[in-house]
């Protein structure tokens, strides 16, 4: 949807352009996620409402996944993973009030982060993912004050609910040759690959942040802006319920691998947008901006737990991203359409194969969409819009937590589609 986690869909008038006049936008009420200095251009009241179907399609293609060389280094049994994801609808909702000439008033309730995918039970890097889910909800109140008639300023409160669930398999075997000796585990039934458990670990968490953005309007037909989201810290507790072989109940003597408490906190990026757009004529009219995303924020995810269990972590060293958009607009002559298209190009955190995570196998992207919005009746407008993804086939040589080595490649591509209504009164 967009680089790591982020999901970019804020706007069915705007995903036909590739969010080119995001930071610009003063047609709909995507303003408030994107720039809430735009807000006072509205007059009366605003309410935006859409929705968008999400079908990516993820393969994995293994080369030579092994288990650890201190093991034999033997290929590590299963299938491919299948198709892991599956259609997802994601809405959003915006509603902007001018409370008078110079103030107005914006809410947004969207998703901002957000994953999802699932794995064959059995495929070969289950021992570092099966089912992988990761959903935002934020509601984001906000002000815009026009300071001079050419620039305004628009700041909002965010508040953020986010919740995950992680699952993936457990060699005991595996784990048992590395702590106790080949012979006695062999005795006991407890090879590599032949006594799986599972675990499942759930959380939720509430965080708090803010955004704010500035909005110049050059002339009638010029448009600058720019505008930033605070990063937003989690804390997310929750539960880590473990399955064991009966094999290996022995072998963790209570100690380890217990159901119970479980903690992690993630800072979710903060982030800049900058952008303008210029209309040519009545007909045509161009936009672009630039997106910097703080993901060097995230460098590991460390679980804890509540019982002798060692920290679980994830090394991922994300870095920053930048992204780049285009669009060009053209307008009916009676008006009453709009038609767009726009191309992106989107970096992805991910710095190589090494820490590329199977829970999200991201790469960098190139986004093309088109779009219309269609005015229905003089207060009621309609959006839509198409998006292909395409992107870069990606390595993978992720070392795992028994030092098992998911080997291979993903290719994927994402189709989007999304309608919106806007109802101004």
């Amino acid at each position: 949807m967009s680089a790591g986690i982020a999901v970019m869909e804020q706007s069915v008038k705007e995903l036909g352009q590739a969010f080119s006049g995001a930071p610009v936008n003063i047609d709909d009420g995507s303003m408030v996620f994107f720039n809430p200095g735009a807000m006072n251009q509205i007059r009366g009241k605003l309410i935006s409402v859409a929705g968008y179907v999400i079908a990516p399609s993820v393969a994995f293609q293994d080369s030579s996944s092994h288990l650890s060389p201190s093991l034999g280094g033997m290929p590590i049994l299963g299938n491919n993973g299948g198709d892991l994801t599956d259609p997802v609808f994601i809405p959003n909702f915006y509603y902007v009030h001018e409370l008078t000439e110079r103030l107005a008033f914006g809410f947004g309730a969207n998703v901002p982060f957000g994953m999802r995918n699932s794995y064959h039970p059995d495929w070969k890097g289950r021992y570092q993912a099966i089912d992988s889910e990761i959903m935002t909800l934020n509601i984001n109140p906000s002000l815009s004050l026009q300071l001079t008639e050419k620039l305004s300023f628009g700041a909002g409160f965010n508040a953020q609910y986010l919740h995950a669930k992680l699952t993936n398999a457990i060699d005991f075997g595996a784990i048992c040759f590395q702590v106790v000796g080949t012979t006695p585990c062999a005795n006991q039934g407890l090879s590599p690959q032949t006594a799986d458990g599972y675990t499942s670990l759930k959380g939720d968490s509430i965080g708090i942040g803010y955004n704010f953005g500035a909005f110049y309007a050059m002339n009638q037909d010029t448009h600058f802006g720019v505008s930033y989201r605070s990063r937003i810290a989690h804390d997310v507790r929750g539960r880590a319920d473990f399955s064991l072989p009966d094999s290996a109940v022995a072998l963790v003597q209570g100690k380890a691998f217990i159901d119970s408490n479980a903690r992690t906190e993630v800072t979710l990026p903060d982030n800049v947008l900058i952008g303008f757009s210029h209309r040519f004529n009545p007909r045509w009219m161009i936009s672009a901006d630039a997106l910097w995303t703080n993901w060097s924020l995230i460098q590991e995810l460390r679980t804890n737990f509540s019982s002798a269990q060692p920290d679980d972590i994830q090394h991922l060293k994300w870095k920053d991203t930048w992204r780049y958009a285009f669009g060009i607009n053209y307008f009916s002559e009676s008006n009453k359409w709009v038609l767009r298209s726009g191309f992106a190009y989107d970096q992805t955190p991910v710095p190589d194969s090494q820490h590329r995570l199977p829970r999200i196998p991201d790469s960098d992207r190139f986004w093309l969409t088109a779009g219309f919005t269609h005015k229905l009746q003089k207060n009621i407008h309609i959006h839509g819009a198409y998006a292909h993804l395409f992107l870069q086939d990606s390595l993978i040589n992720r070392r795992g937590p028994v030092n098992d080595f998911l080997v291979g490649q993903y290719s994927a591509q994402i189709n989007i589609i999304g309608f919106q209504m806007d109802l101004r009164f």
